[in-house]
């Protein structure tokens, strides 16, 4: 095996996020600023008025989160010298081990996809670790949430923290959303990983010239992203948030990462109407982005044929109209601000899509309202998107190939192949995807019954273990929208970090550089 283009494609990694880390210096020093200019001004009133700057200040309607900062509570010291020397390092790897060749085999690539992404996590982790006082457990859950997705936190009171912070987790989140969608279109169907084959592009059929193939990919891929984050930040700045909130929670919308400005997550937005927004993005980001890209340029054919979309459409209204209508007849529910339409579907499509915000905490639903939340968890997203979950085309094959079989079971003699998008599925396809459903299923078992072990109570456990397995973010009791994972052990936490990755990695890529025949030659 070479490491060469392992090293170089980390490099190049590390460079980037170490380059990315430079807009939080600019948001800490923005604040500071206006803080500054703030403060003067309103000191300026005090002593010509004889009244407190508390007052003045009060009167003016500036509320700003981070007024009464000191100088030291800003973290643009720490991200400037990390970015610094991640810059560094990063661009000494990838000049040292600079390729004399583009390909990349098999067995590089499936070590290439795990690598890179613990490398990242480890990265977006050192500010949380080295700058503002968070264990090296709770910095790797957070990172690995924000990179993979999640959006499951150990963070309270967030509005206490810096914006250099805030912007910091939306940045990682937006990075692990597109990360996931070239690593979806790009290398994981020539992986052939838990039924992808069925998603090849001509850019990824040749795996001797992998890498130009993904750069490409990647730029196409990260425009059509970039524009629909930034499109959802302006819409967003017609709601109730102001500029830095809504280019935040338009990274972690598109993203369908679920990390929010608050602790109350989506609630703040509501009665601007961002939620409707929020409904909007969310679904365009469980959406394939390869199929966006192919359509852009003029191939819709490829995005029609693909039954994903419909499919998932399809199950989120039928989600939420049975929610809605459970909303409606039970007393013990706070219909919000929103109306009970837009109160069930808003939760069900973030649910849905694995963002993970919340308006409620749909934990105190009752029974019925938390199994729909748990079987969407699972559903997941469409490949080729920001979500996650098993996928919608798997669950689809996996209900056509039960009907299939049920038709052979009554006419023996009769032969009945599952197709999808108008092709049969190979025999060899339908293999991987029930060997990932299987894979699947057994680690949410195991994981269930670590966190049990833990001492959590077992809906705690089932839906901490459903969520992070998911990267769906938060789950029902005490980590439900209204609570966090901060109260986890270590074993706990660990558990769930490791769960985050098996789900983003689709588990198979992860398994396959476990195995001792990986690493003969």
């Amino acid at each position: 095996m070479r490491y060469r283009p392992i090293l170089h494609v980390t490099g190049l990694m590390t460079l980037g996020l170490g380059a990315m880390m430079l807009p939080c210096v600019i948001a800490d020093v923005m604040a500071m600023n206006e803080v500054s200019s703030t403060l003067s001004a309103a000191s300026a009133s005090a002593e010509e008025t004889g009244r407190t700057i508390n007052q003045i200040l009060a009167e003016s309607g500036n509320h700003s989160p981070w007024l009464f900062f000191d100088a030291n509570d800003f973290g643009w010291k720490v991200f400037l010298l990390l970015s610094i020397f991640f810059m560094t390092v990063g661009g000494a790897l990838s000049v040292g081990s600079r390729l004399d060749d583009d390909g990349v085999r098999t067995q590089e690539a499936f070590l290439l996809t795990v690598i890179s992404w613990l490398v990242i996590v480890f990265i977006g982790a050192a500010p949380f670790f080295l700058g503002f006082g968070f264990n090296f457990t709770d910095s790797v859950f957070e990172s690995m949430s924000g990179l993979t997705t999640t959006g499951a936190t150990i963070m309270e009171g967030i509005e206490t923290f810096p914006p250099s912070l805030i912007l910091w987790r939306a940045i990682i989140q937006w990075i692990g959303g597109v990360g996931i969608i070239v690593t979806a279109i790009a290398i994981l169907p020539s992986l052939k990983v838990g039924g992808m084959q069925l998603f090849h592009m001509e850019s990824s059929d040749n795996q001797d010239k992998m890498l130009p193939h993904i750069g490409e990919i990647a730029m196409k891929t990260a425009l059509v992203y970039l524009g629909l984050t930034f499109l959802c930040a302006s819409l967003y700045r017609v709601t109730s948030m102001n500029e830095f909130e809504s280019i935040t929670m338009a990274m972690t919308t598109i993203a369908t990462g679920g990390f929010a400005d608050t602790d109350a997550s989506f609630n703040p937005y509501v009665e601007g109407g961002a939620d409707i927004v929020a409904i909007i993005f969310m679904s365009l980001g469980s959406m394939p982005f390869g199929l966006m890209v192919l359509a852009i340029h003029g191939d819709w054919k490829s995005f029609m044929r693909d039954p994903q979309p419909i499919v998932w459409i399809g199950f989120a209204v039928i989600l939420t109209g049975a929610m809605t209508l459970y909303v409606i007849t039970r007393d013990h529910i706070d219909i919000g601000p929103e109306g009970p339409v837009r109160m069930a579907m808003f939760n069900v499509v973030s649910v849905l899509s694995g963002t993970g915000y919340g308006t409620e905490d749909f934990s105190l639903w009752g029974p019925f309202a938390s199994s729909l939340f748990v079987v969407a968890m699972f559903f997941g997203g469409c490949a080729g998107s920001a979500s996650c979950g098993l996928k919608t085309f798997r669950v689809h094959i996996a209900f056509l190939s039960i009907f299939a079989y049920a038709k052979t079971m009554i006419r023996p003699h009769q032969i009945s192949p599952v197709r999808y998008a108008g092709r049969p599925v190979r025999p060899e396809t339908m293999q991987s995807i029930m060997l990932f459903m299987f894979l699947y299923l057994v680690t949410f078992a195991v994981q269930c019954s670590i966190l049990a072990l833990t001492g959590l109570e077992p809906t705690t456990a089932i839906s901490a273990a459903a969520a992070t397995l998911n990267n769906v973010g938060p789950g029902l009791g005490e980590v439900g929208p209204a609570g966090n994972f901060a109260h986890l052990t270590i074993v706990g936490k660990w558990t769930c970090t490791i769960a985050m990755l098996l789900g983003r990695l689709e588990l198979i890529a992860v398994f396959v550089i476990l195995t001792p025949s990986f690493w003969r030659n």
